[in-house]
Order: C-alpha cells, then sequence, then structure tokens
C-alpha cells in the first residue's frame, strides 16, 4: 500500500508534529528550558504538521528527515523560549544546542524506522485483508436440505440415580457373618 495517500499522509505527518514537538519539549526542559503549556505544545505540534505533510508524499530515509527535524527543532526552541518569556535566551547555549541536536537525531531516526514500519504495517494487512477475503470466496457454497417431516420418539429425560450401586462400607467385615 503507498503510504503517500492523504489519509496515511495526514495520520505519519501528525506523529511526525507530536514526536518531534514531545521529544524537544522534553529534551529542553531537561536542558534546563522553561516548562511549556499544554496549549502551546498544541500549537508547536500544528505548526510543524503542514511540513511533515509536505514530506509525507513517500517514505523517507533519515538522511532526509535529519535536515527537517533540524529546522523544526530551531524553530521549535524559538518557540518555546518566547512562550515561556524568555527572549534573553533565544540563541542557545552549548547544552541547549546539544539538547536539540540530540532531539533533531532521535526524531529523525526514530520516524524513519517508525515510517517504514508503517510501510511494512500497511502491506502486511492488506496481504492478510485480500487472503481473507479469497478465503471467504473460495469456500463451497452450502448444501441445503429439504427437511422431511417425520414423527420424532420424544424421549424422557434420563433419571441420575445417585448411590445406586454404592457399597456399604461400615461396619465388621461381611465373613465375620458368614459362619
Amino acid at each position: 500500500m503507498h503510504i503517500g495517500r492523504p489519509i496515511i499522509r495526514g495520520f505519519r505527518a501528525l506523529v511526525f508534529a507530536v514526536a518531534c514537538t514531545g521529544v524537544s519539549v522534553g529534551l529542553h526542559f531537561a536542558a534546563g528550558g522553561a516548562l511549556i503549556s499544554l496549549g502551546h505544545f498544541a500549537a508547536a505540534a500544528l505548526a510543524v504538521a503542514p511540513f511533515a505533510y509536505l514530506l509525507g508524499g513517500a517514505q523517507r530515509h533519515w538522511a532526509v528527515l535529519l535536515p527537517a527535524c533540524a529546522l523544526a527543532q530551531g524553530g521549535l526552541h524559538v518557540w518555546f523560549t518566547a512562550s515561556a518569556g524568555h527572549f534573553e535566551h533565544l540563541v542557545p547555549g552549548p547544552v541547549m544546542l546539544l539538547v536539540h541536536a540530540l532531539a533533531m537525531v532521535v526524531s529523525a531516526i526514530w520516524l524513519a524506522r517508525g515510517d517504514a514500519a508503517l510501510a511494512a504495517f500497511l502491506d502486511l494487512l492488506v496481504l492478510w485483508s485480500a487472503a481473507a477475503i479469497l478465503v471467504l470466496l473460495s469456500r463451497p457454497a452450502p448444501v441445503v436440505r429439504t427437511v422431511r417431516a417425520r414423527a420424532e420418539r420424544v424421549l424422557a429425560p434420563p433419571v441420575l440415580r445417585l448411590l445406586a450401586s454404592s457399597a456399604v462400607r461400615r461396619g465388621p467385615p461381611a465373613f465375620a457373618f458368614s459362619h
């Protein structure tokens, strides 16, 4: 199945945007940046999603995703810093730069592998569905039999006789009374 179809492409773009933004937020905060609100996170993911959709016309290798993630990480750093009101930190320091570079690499590799996994999963799903349809279509038609009216004997339900063949084990042995 081609993963460039609009609905799949949109799903891939959304996954790209959320993953890229999520990794960036976590590492940005770990490097000393301010924690952002859920609204700012959603706005950042929605800003990244259209670019991801443009890239999503075909399966991409990590080498293509790496520059896209670098651009996204730069924009996300500016967004996170500006949304926290820390305009003096718009130019990242060495630790922040390293963290966003790590986020860039992790996002690109993870997304490239995830993209390949999605393509393989969709191919398997199509093959499995086709095989299931073929099995259903190749079944022989059910044989219709006419039912003759016949008198059936009605049997009484069986009676369960508990302890019908039980042996008495109390008292002296039976041979003691045989004299």
